[in-house]
């Protein structure tokens, strides 16, 4: 029996960023899941840091019989993180597409540095919100505020674990240059190298589940 798809949508996001993969796999008779994180898509709340995404994907493992494949996207690879330092023994497949993975210790603003963490808290102050960071994407309606506390988080594990689990990283070549975040995953995708993960490169944007579906499910299957 295929082991159930469980997916960590990235920040901003929702459950909608799986949607053509879940339908692949779906005529394929293999269970997934993708729920929105506490506070986002369809979720509304305040208050939430990156406990809460781990709890939420805790609940879905823990709910599911025997073992579970995670993939997580972008922001999504913090919580993944997280999760599988906790589930070591029930994952059986770890896959990161385009994600932040940490080093264990370090939050996303860690990652990002103080300039960005900077930037980012200066623009959720105009927008009027000190809790949710506001999407910068305007061509899609689909985003949604994202919970601030997320980004202080620090996600700790023991690296040799994570290693052990063999995971898979999925690196998009083709991001727009004059986007904050691409620099951030590059250097991600170098530090993953060095670890000397199975690494795979599809030339896409960032949503390769849209632009690039059927590549991204043959690496992923």
């Amino acid at each position: 029996m295929n082991a159930k798809w469980i997916f960590i949508h990235g920040g901003w996001g929702g459950s909608w960023q799986w949607t053509p993969i879940q339908n692949h796999l779906k005529t394929l008779g293999i269970e997934s899941a993708a729920p929105d994180l506490p506070g986002m898509g369809s979720r509304s709340g305040k208050d939430i840091d990156l406990t809460h995404f781990i709890g939420s994907i805790s609940s879905i493992i823990e709910g599911s019989e025997g073992p579970v494949n995670i993939a997580a996207f972008s922001f999504g690879g913090m919580t993944a993180t997280a999760v599988a330092e906790k589930y070591r023994d029930r994952i059986a497949r770890l896959i990161y597409i385009d994600a932040f993975v940490p080093r264990s210790g370090q939050s996303f603003s860690h990652i990002a540095g103080e300039k960005i963490t900077r930037q980012i808290k200066a623009y959720s102050h105009v927008m009027g919100d000190e809790e949710m960071i506001p999407p910068f994407f305007e061509t899609d309606s689909r985003y949604r505020s994202h919970p601030m506390n997320t980004l202080f988080t620090p996600v700790q594990y023991n690296p040799e674990r994570l290693d052990s689990l063999m995971p898979v990283y999925i690196e998009c070549t083709d991001k727009d240059e004059e986007w904050s975040f691409t620099p951030l995953l590059r250097e991600t995708a170098i530090f993953i190298k060095e670890k000397g993960w199975d690494f795979h490169t599809i030339e896409s944007d960032h949503m390769p589940m849209y632009s690039h579906t059927d590549e991204l499910l043959k690496i992923m299957l």
